[in-house]
């Protein structure tokens, strides 16, 4: 499983194959032990902002990177050998130019320093190399200011 996890198709506000958005913490954690899948968790404590909810990031082989609040799983992050393919046919390491043509939707945003698409997804582009070098796929809920209500927790516990 370990292999084809950092190959699975990559559907924007659903997930991965085995790993869906919404899904809670512990049920991630439980599928990668059995698996025996390492990973490495992370906890961002929030104190010094206004919703103080931590947030809490699991990382498996600095390819997949798994967010989460209150335990809800709210984003995925795919960066390096991270093999799978968005649904338009876009991937990790593809020249960024052959993004922009399939998907030209794609619309950079100067806050977060990144491409927005309206098909659901983030991508980071490398300035030197010209390619894809990560994308994140999140919930709907994500890129809205309801996102820091955290009232959409309800609909995935």
């Amino acid at each position: 499983m370990k292999n084809s996890l950092l190959s699975e198709n990559i559907t924007p506000y659903v997930g991965l194959e085995t790993f869906k958005l919404g899904m809670k913490l512990e049920e991630v954690r439980t599928i990668l032990k059995s698996n025996k899948i390492p990973f490495n968790q992370k906890i961002q404590s929030n104190k010094d902002t206004t919703d103080k909810v931590p947030w809490i990031f699991i990382s498996i082989e600095e390819s997949v990177t798994f967010c989460f609040a209150k335990d809800v799983m709210y984003e995925i992050y795919l960066e390096n050998s991270y093999k799978g393919v968005l649904p338009n046919g876009g991937y990790i390491g593809m020249e960024f130019r052959k993004l922009q043509e399939i998907d030209p939707s794609l619309v950079y945003n100067d806050d977060e320093e990144d491409f927005e698409s309206k098909e659901g997804y983030w991508v980071l582009d490398n300035l030197d190399t010209k390619k894809v070098e990560s994308i994140t796929i999140f919930l709907p809920e994500v890129p809205s200011q309801a996102f820091y209500t955290y009232q959409w927790v309800e609909k995935y516990i």
